[in-house]
């Protein structure tokens, strides 16, 4: 599934006093089975760019195309336009309101006018690929559930659309350390099963472990586009737009600062450890303890 934005602009409040420009004149393509990151400064039109994707929001000009097909025309299916692109927002648990997780996770499919029978197996499989397998928890209250696990429950109510494409607002902004990292390897487990990924982030280390290829925006517009080598490589501009670098980068400039060979390319934990362990073989190999 091939997801266009063409010259796509969006004006909030047009012709009022109040009128802003989101985003403006985007032109991207999402490719299937890619892990897209989307960064940049706050109030850059990441979200409002996302919001697009899945057809919440329509362009003030240009267009959104499905297949080639465009999301806005008439006749085109809205239902099947939200089954197949899932939208999960910065804070998800915010959404809950069922009386039983199992409710909440159910409420998508039940719209579908799917049978009885297909949504208990949808639920079943939605709590399940997000690690929500403890004896009853479907029968409890979502708003009894913890932080981490309200995340997941809410997680669970996308998935259970089956979306082949996952746009994701921030997705472990505000969870403990563990929650965190549980999530992101559900989303990097969700991405290796063939999910197109599209996910907003203000942690590069997050980007440069996970993405295929980033979109920096800035004031509305895309202002680079590559592989997350390809755009680590400009960390002065990314610093000038209020952006950071992966810490690894940081450390690999710190090091070359100070004379030491270290690849101008490594912006990855594991790539940090193969410098170390070659400089370190080196050392050994001179005598240097």
């Amino acid at each position: 599934m091939l997801i266009r934005l063409d010259h796509v602009t969006h004006t909030y409040q047009p012709g009022s006093p109040f009128q802003a420009t989101a985003i403006r004149d985007v032109t991207l393509e999402i490719r299937p089975g890619e892990f897209l990151a989307l960064i940049g400064h706050t109030g850059c039109g990441k979200s409002t760019l996302a919001q697009h994707i899945n057809g919440l929001l329509k362009p003030t000009e240009g267009r959104v195309l499905l297949d080639g097909k465009d999301i806005h025309e008439k006749g085109f299916s809205k239902k099947e336009l939200r089954r197949a692109v899932g939208l999960v927002f910065q804070y998800p648990e915010h959404q809950l309101f069922e009386e039983t997780v199992f409710k909440d996770v159910a409420f998508g499919p039940r719209n579908l006018g799917l049978a009885e029978n297909e949504i208990k197996e949808r639920v079943e499989e939605a709590l399940e690929r997000v690690g929500l397998t403890d004896p009853g928890i479907a029968e409890k209250s979502p708003f009894e559930l913890s932080g981490g696990q309200m995340r997941r429950a809410a997680m669970a109510g996308v998935l259970a659309m089956r979306p082949e494409v996952l746009v994701l607002d921030e997705p472990a902004a505000g969870l403990d350390p563990q929650s965190r990292e549980d999530m992101l390897q559900l989303i990097s487990h969700l991405h290796s099963q063939g999910t197109t990924v599209v996910m907003i982030s203000h942690s590069m280390d997050d980007v440069a472990r996970f993405a295929d290829r980033a979109v920096v925006m800035e004031k509305g517009a895309i202002a680079m586009e590559g592989a997350p080598e390809e755009i680590f490589r400009h960390g002065e501009r990314l610093e000038s737009m209020g952006l950071d670098v992966p810490s690894v980068c940081r450390i690999g400039m710190l090091l070359r600062g100070k004379g030491v060979a270290c690849p101008e390319e490594m912006f990855r934990e594991d790539q940090a450890y193969d410098a170390l362990l070659a400089l370190w073989k080196g050392g050994k190999a001179h005598g240097v303890q």
